[in-house]
């Protein structure tokens, strides 16, 4: 079967993989400049202009590795999103800056504690198996 599942999906936050790691999303855009001109027949034009990228990161509460000693709001930290543990299958953001971090505790149902944390790019990313991405290697702990 050829279809992707997140099952192998990985979070690496400045060199720490996250332990528990529930979900992770992303979405890489361009702004655009759009205009018509005498030239364009009443239809219009669009160049691509800068590239950015947002996501969030969700998991649970791991005493020994707490999500808070990693990344705070504000950090400026190193991101890496495996979609799978294959070699080379990963978003690489040398710089992202976490803009907040969130934490869930609920008394009355009892469920284990939830965490996310909401992130935007700074400066330059890589896609998966772009040519010019940096050589990761996936930590095994």
């Amino acid at each position: 079967m050829t279809a992707r599942t997140g099952k192998n999906g990985k979070c690496v936050i400045a060199g720490t993989l996250t332990k528990r790691l529930t979900k992770w999303s992303l979405t890489a855009e361009v702004d655009e400049s759009v205009w018509a001109d005498s030239d364009s027949a009443g239809y219009a034009n669009a160049l691509g202009g800068r590239r950015r990228a947002t996501g969030s990161i969700e998991g649970k509460f791991e005493s020994d590795r707490e999500q808070y000693d990693i990344m705070r709001e504000g950090d400026e930290v190193k991101l890496v999103l495996w979609q799978s543990t294959t070699a080379g299958d990963y978003w690489q953001f040398p710089t992202v800056l976490i803009k907040n971090f969130e934490i869930e505790l609920d008394q009355d149902t009892q469920e284990v504690v939830g965490w996310s944390a909401e992130w935007g790019s700074s400066g330059i990313f890589y896609a998966p198996g772009q040519a010019s991405a940096p050589a990761e290697t996936l930590p095994t702990s």
